[in-house]
């Protein structure tokens, strides 16, 4: 046997067991199953095939196009979220701060915790009396109302009035104080006097924090009277009405998935370690040729750190895409896919349909939409990504 021919051999022999199981637990599954859904195949009897019957059915299905119109409102929301928190994470990671190792452990450990655990975990925190997040909101709310009522008249805004209290010339203080801190002739205070201008800018930023406060709570009043009360005693995972309650969508986020997109939140640990590998590769040369040609912080994040990362924000797209809809156990668990199936995901939908009504054919039907769906949404992130992604070397 000549060389060449035995080292292929060996090579085959080593991928074997790979291509093994690939072929029995992935592709034969994944054959049968697209086989399956043009069947009618009850359990422990032989598949009757129906042609498209299954798809006819599922087109007509009101459960199917919830449950549809639920996962893609959690994707469009958590997909976005995820990866600006964990692009942010990261960044802040990426920084030289002391404890920077045990920060990094501290957010990749949520990774690790089984799905099982986390969602028993959470939902206790969601728990509307014993639960730790009603119970941070409620002194935290209440604060704020107080605040917000010496500035504003609460009645008022919530019965539609401009809500102005005598306090509210409070709020001029946060302009004047920026003014004395930042006017253009200032540098003379910032020459002579560096601690007494250092001092004013801070008064100046706890002035427009403490006036942006109220502004923000007279506008939350005003615009969404019915979210501000919900907020002070949410449900969660038991209240399916909207947030916001204004909105005439019928398939908007309720409050319980606005739950379930918060504890999924919790978990992009594994994405911003993900960023920080490939921010650490970025060349520390383009930074400071930045800093020499004066460009700011923002600027040196736009047009160095995004596009010299961007093939890496692509991956936690299309990976955030995948598992975004193949969302099960979390909401299986916590919810049932209730308050009135608003938390009814599509890989909840297969489950029932093929373990507790026991229609093999028609699951395979919606698992083979499922599949159809999250290949157009990858293509159509690589199709815009086509001129936001920068490739090194290219």
């Amino acid at each position: 046997m000549k060389r060449r021919t035995r080292d292929a051999l060996t090579g085959c022999a080593f991928v074997l067991p790979w291509i093994a199981g690939l072929a029995f637990f992935i592709a034969y599954p994944f054959l049968a199953a697209a086989y399956f859904s043009f069947c009618d195949f009850p359990p422990l009897q032989d598949p009757m095939f129906i042609g498209t019957g299954n798809y006819t059915e599922l087109l007509a299905d009101p459960d199917f196009e919830r449950c549809l119109w639920v996962t893609i409102m959690y994707a469009a929301v958590a997909i976005p979220l995820g990866v600006l928190l964990a692009l942010s994470l990261a960044m802040f990671l990426n920084a030289r701060v002391r404890g920077q190792a045990l920060y990094r452990v501290i957010f990749y450990l949520p990774h690790l915790v089984p799905t099982v655990v986390v969602a028993l975990l959470w939902m206790w925190i969601f728990n509307p009396e014993a639960g730790l997040l009603n119970l941070l909101l409620k002194p935290l709310l209440a604060a704020a109302d107080w605040w917000t009522g010496r500035i504003f008249d609460l009645h008022a805004l919530q019965s539609g009035g401009h809500g102005l209290g005598p306090a509210t010339c409070w709020l001029l203080l946060a302009p004047a104080l920026a003014v004395l801190a930042w006017r253009p002739g200032g540098r003379r205070l910032r020459a002579r006097r560096p601690r007494a201008r250092r001092l004013v800018a801070i008064l100046a930023v706890l002035a427009i924090v403490l006036a942006a406060l109220p502004m923000l709570g007279a506008l939350g009043y005003r615009c969404f009277p019915e979210d501000m009360k919900k907020l002070h005693s949410p449900g969660w995972l038991a209240d399916g009405s909207t947030l916001p309650a204004a909105v005439p969508f019928p398939y908007a986020p309720t409050w319980a998935l606005w739950a379930l997109i918060i504890m999924a939140m919790w978990g992009v640990g594994q994405m911003a370690v993900i960023y920080l590998a490939k921010l650490q590769d970025v060349p520390v040369e383009l930074y400071e040729a930045a800093d020499i040609d004066g460009a700011n912080w923002w600027q040196k994040t736009r047009h160095i750190t995004i596009p010299l990362i961007s093939p890496v924000i692509l991956f936690n797209v299309v990976m955030a895409i995948i598992a975004a809809f193949q969302v099960f156990a979390q909401p299986y668990i916590m919810t049932g896919g209730e308050p009135e199936g608003r938390t009814r995901f599509l890989a909840m939908f297969v489950y029932e349909q093929a373990f507790q009504y026991h229609r093999l054919g028609y699951a395979s039907a919606v698992a083979a939409v499922l599949f159809l769906v999250i290949v157009a949404m990858t293509l159509l992130a690589f199709h815009i990504s086509k001129k936001h992604v920068h490739y090194v070397g290219r």
